[in-house]
This record gives structure tokens, sequence and C-alpha cells, in this order.
């Protein structure tokens, strides 16, 4: 027993304690939950005797899943059985393969990942003869998910007698989510989404089956609680119905997934959850709470910036984080006239502390989407700054920026080969494998460059039913434009006149028109500050130098990361850049969900601070921002209590009235002007009636006569939509 108390405070002890029943606790950023999580572990099993197999621990990772076998072991001993402390997608992997054979499916079924997944599409673009890319390929795998959350395909998947030629549809994207299913019903693979799909059905329709599952565990925890989704929340709480004994661990402050479908509501009211409506077994269940608010992790002075953050949040269960750990530097914050200030400062505190005796590692820098990620990693390559872009790929890596860079270098030199066969096909030009050999050949044989081999051959019939004309006869008109054209100008014709733009929005990956728009911002920055006209050549030389000058790979390597990627993760001492009205909060979260939005990217400023174990760095620049704007900083640095923070560098003015305008212009709202049931016109779809209102998410959905499906718009859209 003293061991299995050892180290843990007041709060912990009654988290471990706490046995039966429903429980929530509200376990705060470095409070040390799974601490409290593998104690109650051991507890369960040395004190209560209850065997392994009847206590299911569900974590969101397979990280956290290993972390917590890694120290449960530890007390416990490393033969100890630990194989339902796993994900959700495991521990459904685990009900489905004793008894997916009632849904006429073998128990040796595939689990399909992303690959498999491509594969699959692969197969059904081929048969229909689509074009093959990765953004595309992202876009449907997206469409498939959303397709399943309607879980209605777990019907007939597990209907041996159902007819697949029923499956059909002249919508393209339907017509490919039906083939697709068919294919995985063939090789009986399930995807992610299919395993919680079909543990949930297996449930609905075989109540031995769940009643099996439900004597069997006595005990559930589940841990990141306030990630969870509705339909998750249904699966785990009807597996907790006989036995009632459901832990919850979780901080809402924490939620920064709800555009994936995240419902933090689920833990601020977690008692009218456990007794919504929907439940058939209505149980009048009450839950008790525990608060875990002491903080391990950060100094008190990085606490109170968090804390006088948060605390501007509506959507909250109240609580204020403390620490016993010395006092600590103020956090401190940076108003730069520019980036390339922003970034030497940084690099300034970055040397300073290496050559004290620090080493790069003590150091992460954050930021709210990849592309800010630009000016920091040329900062860093400029002053030789050693590091590692964590749970990602560097700016000039990135398929997009290496795909306009290409198109530049084919311009400034249509000798380079490389660049070439980048982009030939991109976006897709029907010059495939075959063609590119006979450019291949011509060229080797005429001791000629690919581009003037593909000049010389594109009328010719090799090439007949392919773009390699248009592709030429574009090439050229960019080449003698190029002449006259600022490069900023150029990498915007590249973008409209070769189609760039287009095939990065007909992908619906918008972080990588994010991308594009960021290296555009900079050589416009460039251009501005070079004094005189930047060459094309010039400027593709500096980029060039820039990745040529990249330093080794190194342990000892500062980390630069998406705050998303650093949930979980902690650092001495933390850079939180880009604070710019517009970029974080984003705009267009703010546009597409209004206040939730705001809620939401204020709760990831809130992990980025808690990030922090003993400096706290929050900067951001003037310049040109997003949608024409000037940058202004976030609203973020203006809800902390400037007592706070120690200021460096003077806010203007007109900076400070010119923020007041944006965030009102970031923050307009439309009020909803329609009902259901309410008819409405479309200049060119004509009448139609509103089938539902998604009032949190401020989507209309309204089927038109003769359409197939309703169509879904914002909000902000009726007045471009009706007449």
């Amino acid at each position: 027993m003293s061991d299995i108390f050892q180290g843990l405070n007041e709060s912990q002890k009654e988290a471990v304690t706490a046995t039966e029943g429903y429980i929530r606790v509200i376990a705060g950023a470095g409070t040390g939950k799974t601490r409290a999580l593998t104690h109650r572990y051991a507890y369960l099993v040395e004190e209560l005797g209850i065997s392994p197999a009847n206590i299911l621990c569900i974590t969101f990772t397979n990280k956290a899943a290993n972390e917590m076998k890694r120290r449960i072991k530890a007390m416990l001993g490393a033969e100890f059985d630990t194989s339902f402390v796993a994900t959700l997608h495991s521990f459904c992997t685990r009900v489905l393969r004793e008894d997916i054979t009632k849904l006429f499916y073998p128990d040796n079924f595939i689990v399909l990942d992303n690959i498999d997944q491509k594969k699959i599409l692969e197969e059904v673009y081929d048969e229909m003869g689509i074009r093959m890319d990765t953004a595309s390929f992202k876009f449907m795998i997206d469409q498939i998910r959303y397709y399943k959350n309607l879980l209605t395909y777990v019907e007939y998947l597990s209907d041996p007698g159902f007819d697949y030629s029923t499956l059909t549809s002249k919508v393209q994207s339907e017509e490919i989510m039906y083939r697709y299913i068919k294919k995985q019903r063939k090789y009986f693979g399930l995807d992610f989404f299919d395993l919680i799909n079909f543990t949930i059905y297996l449930f609905d329709h075989y109540p031995d089956v769940l009643l099996k599952w439900q004597n069997r565990l006595c005990y559930i925890c589940v841990d990141e609680f306030q990630d969870i989704t509705v339909k998750e929340f249904k699966l785990i709480r009807r597996l907790s119905e006989v036995n009632q004994n459901l832990f919850v661990v979780g901080d809402p402050d924490q939620n920064i997934y709800e555009w994936r479908g995240a419902n933090m509501d689920v833990i601020v009211n977690f008692e009218d959850w456990l007794n919504n409506p929907w439940f058939q077994n209505q149980l009048n269940l009450k839950a008790r709470d525990i608060v875990l608010d002491r903080n391990y992790r950060s100094t008190a002075q990085i606490l109170q910036v968090a804390n006088s953050l948060i605390e501007k949040n509506r959507n909250r269960v109240e609580k204020q984080l403390y620490s016993e750990l010395p006092q600590g530097e103020k956090v401190r914050f940076l108003h730069a006239k520019n980036d390339k200030e922003e970034i030497k400062y940084i690099v300034t505190q970055i040397k300073a502390h290496v050559e004290n005796g620090g080493k790069y590692s003590d150091f992460a820098v954050l930021y709210r989407s990849n592309y800010v990620s630009r000016f920091v990693e040329q900062g860093f390559l400029g002053d030789n700054i050693p590091y590692t872009v964590y749970g990602g790929v560097g700016f000039y890596e990135r398929a997009e920026i290496k795909d306009v860079l290409s198109y530049m270098r084919l311009i400034d030199r249509p000798e380079d080969d490389l660049s070439f066969r980048r982009i030939i096909n991109v976006p897709r030009r029907k010059i495939g494998k075959t063609k590119l050999r006979a450019l291949s050949d011509y060229a080797e044989s005429h001791r000629t460059s690919l581009y003037e081999a593909l000049r010389a051959l594109c009328d010719t019939e090799t090439f007949r039913g392919s773009k390699a004309r248009e592709f030429v006869d574009k090439v050229e008109g960019l080449r003698r434009d190029a002449e006259e054209l600022s490069v900023s100008e150029i990498l915007q014709k590249i973008l409209s006149v070769m189609e760039y733009e287009l095939y990065i929005r007909e992908s619906g990956d918008i972080e990588r028109l994010d991308n594009v728009t960021e290296l555009l911002r900079s050589i416009v920055t460039q251009e501005n500050e070079f004094g005189e006209h930047l060459s094309l050549t010039a400027f593709l030389q500096t980029i060039t130098l820039l990745r040529d000058s990249d330093a080794e790979d190194t342990n000892d390597c500062v980390r630069i990361m998406t705050i998303h990627t650093a949930k979980g993760l902690e650092f001495d001492q933390v850079f939180l850049v880009g604070l710019t009205e517009g970029i974080f909060p984003s705009a267009r979260s703010l546009e597409e969900r209004q206040e939730e939005a705001l809620e939401e990217e204020r709760r990831l400023c809130f992990v980025a601070v808690t990030r922090a174990r003993q400096k706290l760095f929050l900067t951001e620049s003037e310049g040109f921002g997003v949608k024409g704007f000037s940058k202004v900083p976030s609203r973020f640095i203006f809800d902390i209590d400037p007592e706070y923070l120690e200021i460096i560098g003077q806010i203007p003015e007109e900076l400070q009235a010119e923020f007041k305008t944006q965030s009102k212009v970031f923050d307009k709202t439309q009020p909803s002007v329609c009902r259901v049931g309410d008819q409405v016109r479309h200049k060119v779809f004509g009448e139609g009636m509103v089938e539902e209102v998604d009032e949190k998410n401020r989507i209309y959905y309204i089927r038109f006569v003769n359409g197939r499906k309703p169509i879904r718009w914002n909000y902000k859209g009726l007045s471009h939509i009706f007449t």
C-alpha cells in the first residue's frame, strides 16, 4: 500500500482510491494524471484483487498506451498482462476477433491502414480511368470517413446476400465510395472507422455479445476524455452499464480536436450525458468529481499566464493551476518590427543559452500552422542553428513548395531535367511512363534536355491526346513574361496559368495553399527589402544556398513543430511564435465556427503555454498579414494580464486601433435567418427547402427541386445564394 501511494499528493490519492461508481477527474496540464492512472490500476490489482482481465483502460494513442503499460509493469512486474491497456481501436479489434463471425466476416479480417486504403483507391481509380495523385487520395479518404459516420453501410457489408450491383451512382465521388466499399468487403478489410462502427453494430444486434463484455469489464477507465466523440462515448457508456464503474480523466481546457469530431461537452456536462435520453437503459446515474490542479511541470510565472489566458473561455470546468516549484522568470512578450527582427531575437536567446553551457535541445519553437515555420527555418539556417521539424517536414521540403520552385527553375533553366520530371504531370497532363521514356530516348540521342525534347515532339503522334502542346505553350509564355515580371508576379502566374492553385483547391487540403501563400508573402517581403530588382535567378540561388546550408542532423537540436504536434510534450524553454491576429487565432476557423472556434483556439494557446517548464517567450511582428491586413498582435496577448508579462518592444497606437478593426472583421457573425421547413429560391438551383439547421457550426442543409441530396451552405453565404 505504501508503495502505491508513494509520491502522490492528496488529490491524486483520492483519485487512486476512487474505484466505485462514475467518476470524473479534471486533470490540468502537468498535474501528474498518468501517475494517478497507473497507481490506481495497481491499487485495483494489488489491494482490491481485481484481475487485469476485468480492467479496461482506454487511451487515445498507442504512445500513451505503451507508456502506461511500461509504468504498470515497473510497479507490478514485467510478466504482468496489460493487454486491456489499449486504444479504443485496439479494444474494438479484440472484440471483433472474438465475435465478428456473427456479421459474416472471418475472425482473421484485415485491419486496413492508410497505405492499404490508398492501394484500394488506386484500384478504383484505375478501373474508372481517374488520375491518381496524393491530393485526391486524401480528399476521397476524408469523403469515405464522412460517409461512414452514417453507420448504415455496416448493415449491407454484414449481409452475405446483399446485391452490391445496386451500389452505383452517376456522381463520381459517390461511385468511388461505393466501389471502395465493395472492394473492402471482397478483401474482408476494416479500416479504423469500421472497427468502432462494426463493434457498435455488433452490440446493437447481438445483446448476448454486449452482455458478455459488460460482465467481463468490471472497471473501465478512459484517459484524455476531453477528446472523446459522441459515438465513442455511447460505446463506452454501454459497456459500463452492468458494473457501473467508469473512471474518466481529462481536461476541458486542453480539448483541441473539436474540428475532427471531439465533443468536449461530454466531459463538461458529464452527468447529463450519462443520463441522456437516447440510452435505452436509463439508470439515473450520479457522478463524483475530483480535481487535479497542482502542476509539477511549469514555474508559477508560466502558470499565471496560462490561468489568465484560459479563464476568458466560458465553456470549461473552473480550476486554477498552481505550482510549488520556484517562481521562475517572468514570461517575455516580444513585439518586433518584422519577422527578421523576431527571428533574430529568438536566435540570440538560443545562442546565449548554448554559450553558457546549455543545449539546443532545451528549446522548442511552437506555431499555429505549418507555414509559419518558414521564417523560423530560414533564420536558423542562416545562423547555423541545428533544428529538426518534429512530426512533419521542413517548409522547403513540402511537396507543394517543391512543386512551385520546380516550375520557377524550369522557367529560369529549361535544361533542368529534375524539375521537369517533378512537375510535368502536376497537375496531370496524360504524359505517362511510355511518353516519358520516348522523351528520354530523344533527349539522349540528340544530347538535349527533356523539355527541349518535349518541344520537338509535342505535336507528334506519340503525344496525341495529352496536354503536351498546351504545357509547352504555357512555359514559353511564362519564360517571355519572366523578363519583365517580379519574382512574386512570376509565382502568381504559375499558380494561375499552370492551374496549380486550382489543383490544390480541388484536393481540399487548404493547408497546402497556406504554405504556397506564405512563400509568396516571403518573396514580396524580400523584394521590398532588396532595394533593387530581384531576379528569378538570384532568388532561386538564395533558396538553394539556404537548403544546402542545412546543419547535419543531431540529437542536440531545436525542435520546431505545430502546437497540435506538441500536445503531450514538454520542454525547458518554449518560443510561441507568430502570435498574429488571423494566424492565431485562425481567421479561417473563426469564419467557419465562430465562438466555438475562438474558444478552441484559446485552448490551443493554453496547451502551447503549458508545454514550457522554465522559460516562455511569446513573439509576433509587424508586416503583411492575412487577407491583405497588416499584421497585428493576437487577441490572446491582450487576454493575458499585462502584469504577468515582461514586454519587449512598443505596439504602435495605430496597430492597436487596427487590431480592434480586424478582430471585429474576423468575429463578424450572421444570425440564422431561416428555419427548418422554410422555402427558399436559388438563381440556378431554383426552389428548395431548408431540411436542417446546424446552429453550432452555422450550416444550412437545403434540398432543391430534383436534388438527390441536401446541399450544405454556411450562414455567411446566404446573401450570395438566395434571390
